[in-house]
This record gives C-alpha cells, structure tokens and sequence, in this order.
C-alpha cells in the first residue's frame, strides 16, 4: 500500500517532533533542574502562562507558483499554555507568517510545550504545534518545532525572555502546486507565568529587592550603617553610643577610659588601676581606707564599718567612740609647763 506523499510529510514531521522532545528529555539531567519545584496546583490559573514571539526568517521553498523577490518573511506568534505535569504543559498556538509578497500563513495549532530545564536563572524549552492552516490561496495543514531558552527578569516576577528557533511545513499551501511550503524564524520568546510570579511574590526575600535595572551605591568605610556621604567620621565606627548630633560619630569620651562621658560620672578623670566597681569609668578613692569609696562614705575622713544606711555608711559607731591617744608629757624647756624650783627658807 503506498501512503500518499502529504501524509507521509506530516507523519515525519510529527516523527521528528516526538524525536526532538526525547532527546531533549534525556538531555535535561546535564542540566541545572529545579527539582525542589512544587507540584502543579490545584488551580488551573496558577498553572496557566501566555506568551509571545516575534522573529524575522525566511522561506525554504516557495509557498505559490509566484513567490516574491527573495524569501525574507516576518513572524509574529500568540500562545497559552497549561501545565499537566512538572515539565510538560498543553499548548493552543496562534502564528502568522508573514511571507513574501501578499501572501501569509497563519497556523491555528495544538501541542505540547517541554520544559526540561526550570532554574533560577531560566528555562529552556521545545514544543510543538500542528492544525489547520490558512494561506492566501487555500486551507492546510501544518505543523511546527521551536526551541528556545528564556531568561527571567528579577524586576517583574514571573516574567522571562529570550531567544528561540522555530521550523514549520505547510502542506500544499496552494491549490495549483503540490509543493510543500518550509520555513524558519529566528527571534524572541517572551513568556509570562502566573503561578511562577505568585510564588515569587509570596517568597521570602534575603536582601532588599531592587525595582529598577540601575542603581546607585555609597560606600561605608567604617561599616557602622551610615554611608559616607553622611558620616561625619568615616573612619570611626559609631561603637555603643552614637553621638545624636554627629551622624556615624560615636559619643565623645573625654578622658579616654571607653566609657563615653554620657554614662561616665567621672567624665574627666580615668579609672586608672583600680576602678570603682560601682561608678564604670571613675577611680576608687578611699581617703581613710575602710574599703568604703569616698562617693559612699558618709564620713571619707574617719575610718568606720559599713552600713545600709547612707548617713551612717563608712562613720565611726558611736557605742565605741575611737580612742583618743594620750597627750604628749610636758616639755623640759617648755617654761610654762617645766616644774619650778622651791626656795626654803632657812629657819633662824
């Protein structure tokens, strides 16, 4: 039995689209796949995308007895498509070719798009449509492969671009011929994913996301959160206590101990060796060496035990009055208190 030569196009074509499409499946493990990507949802529109491709191509053979002048052709291309499984989605295509001369070709296909590569960064992808086709002089069929890798654009969620190459046969795309019409376009492929651009919005994100292509950065010397354009000490850090007055400058510290002088209640004199454990950043002085500071001794000249009570804290106890050395013994040459000689008188 001999299969007529139109059938036998369009079982090749259809051959070499389901060839295509394995090879790239097997292929697809070389590349970085996004296997962390959830299942379809339940809710056909986050599972839907429509794209657009506009290229420039040419014809492979005429598509009527009177082409034109040289075979330069535009296209422009309308799809949607619906994911039915993580990779595969169902496509309905709508491509004008825009041939030579008068004539056109526009496909009113139904396919198969395959991703084999979701990452990060992009996608690639292959796909193929084939239906009825319209020319300027008679209805077809036809059918078409595309491959092709698109980009996404961090600055709208959900949307990617990039380049494709796409092939197409029309079977006898005019009455009075029995050639078939072959071309190709090279161009654009622009799709738009809704499931893809919500979960982009619903996810969490590490930094802060730019909204425009250009952007403008000022360094920080000192990396204490001031840029340097407002930092009044680029090379200091704003440390502890940042000064209110003087943007990126710490709080001044006069004497130098670390403790900056609106916390230090002794702004001009440094704790030296040993410091007060109460006051940081003041020395402990103690005038009469009870162990007491003198800023808590209520009595910093007499030496006294401690005491809660702040009048009494560092005096004396008055149950035991300190003993007062004994005075001095008087002089020899001291005429006021030396004893006098006693003169007798000589009985007669």
């Amino acid at each position: 039995m001999t299969v007529p030569a139109p059938l036998r196009r369009v079982l090749f074509g259809i051959t070499a689209a389901v060839a295509l499409l394995a090879g790239v499946a097997q292929a697809a493990p070389s590349f970085s796949r996004d296997q962390a990507a959830p299942p379809p949802s339940a809710d056909w529109t986050m599972r839907s995308a429509l794209g657009l491709d506009l290229g420039v191509g040419g014809t492979i053979t005429d598509f009527n007895r009177s082409p034109g002048p040289d075979g330069t052709l535009f296209f422009t291309g309308l799809r949607g498509t619906l994911d039915v499984s993580r990779g595969f989605a169902a496509l309905l295509a709508l491509h004008q070719y825009w041939l030579p001369g008068p004539n056109h070709a526009l496909l009113f296909g139904l396919g198969a798009r395959y991703e084999p590569v979701v990452a990060p960064w992009g996608l690639a992808f292959a796909d193929l449509a084939l239906g009825p086709a319209s020319t300027g002089y008679a209805w077809c069929f036809g059918f078409e492969l595309g491959i092709g890798t698109e980009f996404n654009l961090p600055v709208v969620p959900g949307f990617s671009v990039g380049p494709y190459f796409r092939f197409a046969d029309f079977i006898n795309p005019d009455r009075n011929t029995s050639n078939d019409g072959l071309a190709w376009s090279l161009g654009a492929s622009a799709t738009y994913h809704f499931g893809r651009a919500a979960e982009a919005a619903s996810a969490p994100s590490p930094r802060p996301v730019r909204r425009g292509i250009w952007h403008i950065t000022i360094p920080d010397t000192d990396r204490d959160g001031v840029a340097d354009d407002e930092d009044q000490c680029k090379t200091v850090p704003v440390g502890k206590h940042p000064d209110p007055f003087r943007p990126g400058c710490p709080e001044n510290d006069e004497d130098g101990d670390g403790v900056a002088d609106v916390d230090d209640p002794c702004p001009v004199t440094p704790p030296g060796d040993r410091p007060d454990p109460k006051r940081p950043g003041c020395p402990f002085i103690d005038t009469d060496n009870d162990n007491i500071s003198d800023a808590d001794d209520a009595c910093p000249t007499r030496p006294g035990p401690a005491s809660s009570d702040p009048v009494k804290n560092g005096c004396p106890d008055k149950k035991h009055p300190e003993q007062k050395p004994a005075p001095p013994p008087p002089s020899a040459t001291d005429q006021d208190l030396a004893p006098k000689p006693v003169h007798k008188r000589r009985r007669r």
